[in-house]
């Protein structure tokens, strides 16, 4: 037994990963933690909430403008725009719109100019009830400066066509309701402005407006590529001077201070730096670049200073100062090159800008019209609950995401199309989840079939349509013996197997069902009875005739042969010769034979019993059993030369997952008793056999 657990051990792992299953089946699995999606549902709630209190609610104003497309020749077509270029010509006006110059004309107008609540509060995380006046309180445009108001306008301001028409909206997303309809109408008012000032003065005023940014935008690229040739040198010798600080590092290692190479190496080093010293003065001291090095000049000269002598100390300070230098030529270097490419950028543009322009007729009437003035589009009550919704649903779809993941790691049985992908065996029957059926003796009081106590039930309909499947298997007599077994213990095979032996005798067939569970008998539990009679353990013990252990039962055609005796070695006592006498025997008195044994995994007495009937059917628990067990089971049973019926899915349904469904509720006591391990919940493997 114990070679059985270990070579479990060796191959569960590999057998675990083989999920199988469908998206359908995934779906039900995540569903079936809906309780992650309503907790995640829950905090994003309380998040949108939480920020509802510590941000102030926004105003969105909307401002419309009309484009006359047949007036407007600015971009190049004489006559009456084709409808497919409608789109591509209003965001060619929305991205004018929203240039930065445009946007800095706006930001000081003299409309902007005179808002009172224009800059909002700072960001805090203390909600807004618990802030003082003063950190509540809104920057006039007069106590900032136009580059800020610029900033804030560039990231409040959207500007869109609208679909099927030739309209611009211009939306400002802002804490004060006034201070962004201001806003919106002042972005129409000057670009507006900005179309008729051109076109009073012409065509040729564009050129000129665009060849004086053409010329500045040159100016300042070649400014910039000026001043980064001042470091061309520098910039060399740094690198120079890495790559020679490595080899000193590896040559450290090698040599002592004294040896030739490491005094010629150093002598290099020496002169690399002084080189890049003379080149760092020679920036300092260029105009341009004079500024930037101000603040570092002072500390610069002190650690020179200090790097004067050879000691030590002097040493440190031509390191330190080395380091500040190249740290500040690095940053002005990335600067310089960042410039370069925007100017360079910039003056592209215009200049494609400037080909680009026709002459304009000079009659032409203003091609852009104000067709409505800014109005607020939102209220506070609906920008809370569109606040609120999307932190829910945020929540929702993060806690589904979740679901979704875990379900890629949960290897278990959930339902029929899971349980019959994964282990390629028929489904033949799903067992709905219901305590007055998955009773055993827990004081409740006598059992009672569920096909008595429960007719029309859909537990009693998931017992007959087991045993009609078992019926369509074929002819009675190559089906008569019936082994029911399982994976893991707590699977619900002893219950399976008495309420199908009732379906059985239900059915005017004389049934016996034979607990050769000899480990942990359990069919006492159901007919407590049998406690105190000799069963199928004094049988085989040679103690007693067949004849004598077979019992009645209140159920007519049905007869039942309990365990016994408590057996102090079962695997002794399963002989299969003695048990193909005993079933062949049986097999002349009764119809169907219903034998309840013992979990395939943990002990192998269920393979002796499986390739002497004539089907065995699997019993797994959903939401419990394994994937990996299930396969190895099938495996272990198909190895033994079993004929597999197929599986019953025990236990299914829709709530919660009960934790009486998970490990080996009420079967602690086999691995006491006689060498059992068992699964405990997340399906690890435990044998107490091995450490006695």
């Amino acid at each position: 037994m114990n070679s059985t657990l270990e070579s479990l051990d060796d191959e569960f792992d590999e057998s675990q990963p083989k999920q199988g299953s469908s998206l359908m089946s995934r779906m039900r699995q995540v569903l079936s933690r809906w309780w992650i999606m309503l907790v995640f549902a829950i905090l994003g709630y309380f998040g949108a909430l939480y920020q509802l209190m510590i941000k102030p609610l926004s105003a969105s104003a909307v401002a419309v403008m009309e484009v006359d497309l047949r007036t407007t020749q600015l971009i190049g077509a004489e006559l009456e725009q084709e409808r497919s270029q409608v789109g591509t010509i209003l965001m060619t006006v929305a991205s004018k719109m929203g240039g930065p110059l445009l946007i800095s004309e706006v930001a000081n107008h003299p409309d902007v100019q005179a808002l009172e609540r224009v800059i909002p509060p700072p960001f805090s995380m203390k909600p807004l009830s618990m802030r003082s006046e003063d950190e509540r309180r809104f920057k006039a445009a007069s106590e900032v400066s136009p580059s800020d108001i610029g900033a804030l306008i560039a990231g409040s301001v959207s500007i869109a066509p609208k679909p099927g028409t030739t309209l611009l909206e211009v939306t400002v997303n802002h804490p004060d309701a006034m201070s962004a309809r201001v806003i919106a109408d002042t972005f129409l008012t000057v670009f507006i402005q900005r179309v008729e000032g051109e076109k009073e003065g012409g065509v040729s005023d564009a050129f000129t407006v665009l060849r004086n940014e053409s010329d500045e935008a040159r100016e300042d690229l070649e400014a910039a590529e000026s001043s980064i040739q001042v470091y061309v040198s520098a910039l060399k010798l740094n690198d120079q001077i890495r790559d020679q600080r490595d080899l000193l590092v590896a040559l450290r290692q090698r040599y002592l201070p004294k040896h030739p190479k490491m005094i010629q190496e150093e002598a290099i080093y020496l002169d690399l730096y002084n080189r890049f010293r003379r080149e760092i003065e020679r920036a300092m001291n260029t105009e341009s670049e004079n500024e930037y090095w101000s603040e570092f000049t002072e500390t610069l000269s002190a650690l020179e200073e200090r790097g004067a002598g050879d000691d030590v100390e002097a040493a440190n300070a031509r390191d330190e100062w080395l380091a500040l230098a190249q740290n500040t030529l690095s940053s002005r270097a990335n600067f310089l090159n960042a410039r370069v490419s925007y100017q360079r950028t910039l003056y592209e543009n215009l200049t494609r800008r400037m080909t680009e322009i026709d002459i304009a007729e000079e009659n032409n009437d203003a091609g852009f019209l104000v067709a409505e003035r800014a109005y607020v589009s939102s209220k506070p009550s609906q920008q809370r609950l569109q606040t609120l919704g999307k932190g829910t649903f945020a929540g929702i779809a993060i806690g589904f995401g979740i679901a979704y993941l875990i379900s890629f790691f949960d290897f278990r049985i959930y339902d029929v199309r899971s349980a019959e992908e994964i282990t390629g065996l028929a489904c033949l029957a799903a067992i709905p989840f219901d305590t007055a059926l998955d009773r055993r003796a827990h004081g409740d009081g006598d059992w009672e079939p569920i096909l008595v106590k429960e007719p029309s039930t859909a537990n009693s309909e998931s017992i007959r349509n087991l045993r009609a499947a078992l019926i369509l298997l074929g002819k009675k007599e190559r089906h008569k013996t019936i082994l029911m077994t399982s994976a893991l213990p707590a699977e619900g095979k002893t219950v399976m197997a008495a309420e199908l032996a009732v379906a059985f005798a239900m059915n005017k067939e004389k049934t016996l069902l034979v607990d050769l569970d000899l480990r942990k008998p359990k069919i006492s539990d159901v007919f407590p009875w049998l406690n105190d009679k000799k069963g199928i353990v004094e049988v085989l013990a040679g103690q007693s005739s067949l004849d004598s252990v077979i019992n009645e039962t209140q159920i007519d055609n049905l007869h039942v042969i309990g365990s016994g005796r408590r057996a102090a070695n079962p695997s002794e006592l399963l002989h299969e010769d003695e048990i193909e006498s005993i079933l062949t025997e049986l097999m002349t008195r009764y119809d169907r034979i219903v034998i309840d044994a013992a979990p395939v995994l943990p002990v192998s007495d269920s393979r002796v019993l499986a390739r002497l009937v004539q089907d065995v059917v699997l019993v797994v628990r959903s939401r419990s059993t394994p994937v990996g067990a299930v396969l190895r089971t099938r495996d272990l049973l198909q190895s033994a030369g079993a004929s597999i019926a197929g599986v019953v899915v025990n236990g299914m349904k829709h709530g919660v997952n009960s934790s009486y469904y998970y490990g080996y509720k009420g079967y602690g006591e086999y691995g006491a008793e006689d060498g059992y391990g068992y699964y405990q919940e997340g399906g690890n493997l435990k044998n107490d056999a091995k450490s006695k």
